[in-house]
């Protein structure tokens, strides 16, 4: 019933504006769509959700744990040979940092493995978008012969925007849409894809030994890509 108000509402003011001139009576249509958009955008900021207005432009979105390290804007590298080649299987046997590495969900400074560039080739197998505007990129092996999932991230920016575009081309996903916590897409492609980026350690969802298997999912490593910053469709 509220919904049906607030919509009633705005037909209202839409109504007004042209009674009083203000607007072509052509154009009434347009500005009743207008202000009910802006109505359920202020209700889903004011609800605690986060709305995707188009692939690269957010709002409501929060700041996650350790932000200047997950959007570190650096360039990749143009000396190709300090990028090193993986796949998810082989990231999911890494270990994670030694205990005494200071390393906590407020550092937001990059620890030192975490300075490494990788080309991480894998195939697609979910997208999922999060409330603090990021898509995850869920990766397995490209031949899906062993064990181990990594996700690789895309935050929301300008530098991002292309990357984004190019994703969410590979889903159904209209805009706007507006979700709490996260909300994984439906794909219409799969693709086997190399992403490039620094590794991260994704502390908040590691234990407290540093394990490099998520207590929540762990066929999850806790090492990412994050953030991706060039990305090829292999096949």
């Amino acid at each position: 019933m509220r919904d049906s108000n607030e919509d009633l509402k705005s037909f209202r003011r839409a109504e007004r504006l042209v009674g009083c001139g203000l607007v072509n009576r052509a154009l009434f249509p347009a500005l009743v769509v207008a202000f009910v958009i802006g109505s359920a955008f202020a209700k889903s900021v004011t609800a605690g959700t986060v709305t995707f207005v188009s692939p690269c432009e957010c709002q409501g979105q929060k700041s996650g744990s350790r932000w200047p390290a997950k959007t570190d804007p650096s360039s990749v590298p143009l000396d190709k040979s300090t990028i090193q080649s993986v796949t998810p299987s082989q990231i999911y046997e890494w270990k994670g940092p030694e205990p005494n590495v200071p390393l906590t969900p407020k550092t937001d400074t990059r620890i030192a493995a975490e300075q490494k560039w990788y080309n991480l080739t894998a195939r697609l197998v979910s997208v999922k978008v999060e409330d603090d505007g990021d898509i995850t990129l869920v990766l397995q092996d490209a031949d899906s012969k062993k064990a181990g999932s990594v996700n690789a991230e895309i935050p929301v920016g300008p530098e991002w925007c292309e990357l984004r575009k190019l994703v969410f081309g590979w889903t159904t996903q209209s805009f706007p849409f507006s979700f709490k916590g996260s909300q994984t897409l439906e794909l219409r492609e799969q693709h086997v894809i190399t992403v490039t980026g620094k590794a991260f350690f994704d502390v908040q969802h590691a234990s407290p030994d540093n394990s490099n298997r998520r207590p929540k999912a762990e066929k999850y490593a806790v090492w990412e890509i994050h953030p991706v910053m060039a990305l090829h469709v292999d096949q």
